[in-house]
């Protein structure tokens, strides 16, 4: 039986150099294209939900590849993996959707590894008040859905301009921004948020977002920060000493 020509392969080399060619031809677009922000969002946001990959903060030299210096960087846990930041901020937006506000009206972003949910606090209290106003507690609802697909905890925090406030019920901006984070937890526990995960603090008017100089700049340090907290961290088991009934016997033993 005749073998006739069955080890001619030299087509492979000039398969591996077209291979070669077409690789450098891309990399060479892709270093002189210009890089599409919104594309890239679009990319890192699918990353995110599609494959359950890490979304890290990153930077390309000096020039952040978004708002806040993030990018798709995979690999490694962050404290935070799922949901990220993006993941959060397209439930909220579809929330808002659905519940008839108009998109943009709660904003989200990052602090450190948290995750911020920040609402403007003529969205939610009158003025030198922590009563909820009735058009709040639909927002709240917006915010408790959201809150309800993560497992880590939550701390609800309230800040003031540097503007006295200075009534009866609150002498000082510590009263009243610990009586708003009170507030919009109390909301959320209203709209099913589980209150074993909650935690109120207010910081008054010692930190801001923006300078207090400007009407503009007291407007934004006004708000309510509902922070989620990484990593995801479940309630502390109760400690069986602490829980136990009180043994009989001589008092002071």
């Amino acid at each position: 039986m005749s073998e006739e020509g069955g080890h001619d392969e030299r087509w492979v080399i000039s398969y591996a150099d077209l291979v070669t060619l077409l690789l450098g031809f891309f990399i060479i677009l892709y270093s002189t294209a210009e890089l599409n922000v919104t594309k890239f969002e679009q990319l890192r946001f699918a990353f995110a939900e599609a494959f359950n990959v890490d979304v890290k903060q990153g930077q390309n030299g000096e020039s952040p590849f978004f708002d806040g210096g993030t990018g798709i960087v995979s690999g490694g846990s962050i404290g935070l993996p799922d949901p990220q930041l993006d993941i959060i901020r397209n439930r909220v937006d579809r929330k808002l959707e659905e519940s008839g506000f108009a998109i943009g009206t709660i904003v989200v972003g990052r602090q450190q590894d948290d995750i911020v949910i920040r609402l403007a606090d003529h969205l939610l209290f009158p003025s030198a008040s922590a009563e909820l106003q009735p058009e709040a507690r639909d927002l709240m609802r917006v915010v408790a859905d959201v809150l309800q697909t993560v497992p880590n905890a939550v701390r609800v925090e309230g800040h003031t301009d540097n503007v006295p406030v200075g009534t009866t019920a609150y002498p000082t901006n510590w009263e009243l921004s610990s009586a708003r984070a009170t507030a919009v937890l109390r909301s959320l526990v209203d709209a099913g948020v589980d209150p074993t995960r909650l935690s109120a603090a207010g910081y008054a008017e010692f930190r801001p977002v923006a300078s207090n100089s400007t009407p503009e700049g007291r407007a934004q340090n006004r708000r309510a920060d509902i922070v989620i907290i990484s990593p995801p961290t479940a309630p502390a088991a109760p400690d069986p000493a602490a829980t136990a009934a009180p043994q009989e016997g001589t008092p002071g033993e």
